[in-house]
């Protein structure tokens, strides 16, 4: 199996991730590492033909059989990574704090009576077919499981089922949230790594700190007036998107345009109405679980609103990469991002018979940014002059 794509990502220079490793060659390891990167996630990985093949998990494993869990293919991972816990530098690919939450040895279920050749022989194939069941010894997680390849949402979407066995419970397991191995939470690793940092301190990032303030949520008498001719509506979670149209040159004749950029991404609209949540595409499919780390931002929200925008994967330049959206897995693959471009309802209104520069003005004072939650800019200028800024930016 190859690690090509593994190392690439990786500069050995700066991370103390492991570059390789040789399998015991006595019993087949399974190691589940929880891993707070950009956003929280649990790396299931499985030693099958020398490597770990390996999985991000979103909301961790369950031992409840009625949940199924996403769980995401990504590259594989040297064999020596199933004794990995540390820090992965920031900047670095999955930067971020990763504990060994649970580890132990497993068996193919369907061919358990096999030598470990064998075994692993009958993975590979299981694997390729997309359904792969096994039983699982390890400190917390014990008894059958199946891997099963999803239909409708990438070729690397799968799930990760517990069959119902006498280890099935409905408890939530990821509540025990220490290492298996050093007893620590992950807090605590990462606290541990920053106290022996050497201890210097920026003049500017103190002064930031005694300013700083705790961010409020926006309030409903910042909009107040611009609702007033907005129609009271009740709270729908679907919607039609209006779509671009395709012209053949820009035009300047006009100053009643606004401008703004056309993201390389998937449009989204996202339906908040209090705990209630959904993130779909334009054709009304989910992309609740697909893009997990927005779904989570936009959990977040104080607000009452449907959000029209785009999801990207923006490069170290701040370009999105449509490949790398196609391609994208968990955040070890690039830093998804959500444009919202523009408000369709809010707080029990409908806003679809505003001005679009009214909306705008309402989304601007509503709207809580994160790094993963942003307000697509608009630029006022003629068409030509963005048409030729656009071109020179590529």
């Amino acid at each position: 199996m190859s690690l090509s794509s593994y190392q690439k990502k990786r500069s050995f220079t700066k991370t103390k991730e492991p570059q390789g490793g040789k399998s015991t060659g006595k019993e087949l390891r399974f190691v589940i590492q929880k891993h707070a990167a950009s956003h929280l996630h649990y790396d299931f990985r499985l030693e099958m033909g020398g490597v770990l093949k390996s999985w991000a998990v979103p909301k961790g494993p369950s031992t409840d059989p009625k949940t199924k869990r996403l769980a995401m293919m990504v590259e594989d991972h040297p064999y020596d990574y199933k004794d990995f816990e540390g820090i992965i530098p920031a900047g670095e690919y999955g930067g971020g704090t990763v504990i060994l939450w649970d580890e132990g040895t497993y068996e193919a279920l369907e061919a358990k009576d096999e030598d470990l050749k064998g075994q692993e022989k009958y993975l590979l194939k299981e694997l390729k077919k997309g359904s792969v069941k096994i039983i699982l010894h390890g400190k917390k997680l014990k008894g059958e499981f199946a891997l099963v390849k999803t239909k409708g949402m990438g070729d690397n979407a799968w799930l990760l089922i517990k069959h119902n066995d006498k280890y099935a419970n409905e408890t939530d397991i990821t509540a025990k949230d220490k290492s298996v191995r050093s007893k620590k939470t992950l807090d605590q690793v990462k606290k541990a790594y920053e106290r022996s940092l050497p201890k210097t301190k920026d003049a500017t990032e103190t002064v930031a700190k005694k300013v700083a303030k705790k961010p409020t949520a926006p309030t409903k008498t910042n909009v107040k007036k611009l609702l007033n001719d907005a129609k009271e509506q009740r709270f729908s979670s679907t919607l039609k998107p209006m779509l671009a149209t395709l012209i053949d040159k820009p035009f300047d004749d006009d100053e009643n345009w606004i401008y703004e950029i056309k993201w390389d991404g998937y449009r989204a609209v996202a339906f908040k109405n209090g705990d209630t949540l959904s993130l779909k595409s334009r054709n009304d499919k989910s992309f609740d679980d697909k893009f997990f780390p927005i779904y989570n931002d936009l959990k977040s929200l104080k607000i009452d609103v449907i959000l029209d925008g785009e999801v990207v994967v923006v490069d170290e330049k701040g370009m999105a990469d449509f490949g790398a959206l196609q391609n994208w897995r968990s955040d070890e693959d690039g830093m998804l991002v959500y444009y919202v471009f523009d408000i369709i309802w809010y707080d029990g209104f409908s806003l679809k018979d505003l001005p679009l520069t009214q909306r705008r003005e309402i989304l601007k004072k509503v709207l809580k940014e994160s790094d993963r939650i942003k307000l697509s800019k608009e630029f006022e200028t003629s068409a030509t002059e963005f048409l030729e800024a656009a071109k020179k930016i590529g």
